[in-house]
């Protein structure tokens, strides 16, 4: 696996299965209302988008810069109509819509840049073993910084369990007293 197209493709699977879990939190709190429905939609797409991006898995009639453009289409489409709902809704963005905007118009001009005609027709350079490692830490450090960004504006996390706050059981062997 030398050159951009392995790394981008792994950066497109992260931003996708980012956004997609946020859209299925988001969706959590405002379904029934169109709002909501859209970001089921789009999360139960995403995912499994990711997936098969992260396992270089595509529709086989499809070619790579069709699909691409539908992907990027869809996805800055779909950026669009979650951000225009929740205003005109009354709303303003919060955390979870911004989050999912940003990381899907990332993945969109990932897969803009890795679909090029370009990109196949010319020899890419070598890259060192390190060098892929640190960016794919790098991107997936970002990538889950902004999905756990996106996650706190979700009905989900207010439910969730502030750190500390949560103990274990008595168990026998475990010697540890609970400061109340």
């Amino acid at each position: 696996m030398t050159g951009r197209a392995p790394l981008l493709r792994v950066l497109v699977g992260f931003a996708l299965l980012g956004a997609g879990i946020v859209n299925l939190g988001l969706s959590r709190g405002t379904l029934p209302a169109t709002g909501g429905l859209v970001a089921l939609g789009l999360g139960t797409i995403e995912i499994p988008c990711a997936l098969l991006t992260l396992a270089d898995r595509r529709p086989r009639r499809l070619g790579a810069q069709a699909l691409g453009r539908v992907a990027v289409g869809l996805l800055v489409v779909g950026s669009i109509t979650q951000a225009a709902l929740t205003v005109l809704g009354g709303q303003t963005l919060g955390s979870a819509v911004t989050a999912v905007a940003a990381l899907q118009i990332a993945g969109a001009g990932t897969i803009g840049v890795l679909t090029r005609p370009e990109l196949g027709s010319r020899p890419l350079p070598a890259r060192r073993a390190t060098t892929t490692v640190g960016a794919l830490f790098v991107a997936a450090v970002v990538v889950a910084t902004v999905t756990t960004f996106g996650l706190s504006g979700t009905e989900a996390a207010e439910h969730a369990v502030p750190h500390g706050d949560h103990h274990l059981p008595d168990l026998p062997g475990l010697h540890v007293r609970h400061q109340p």
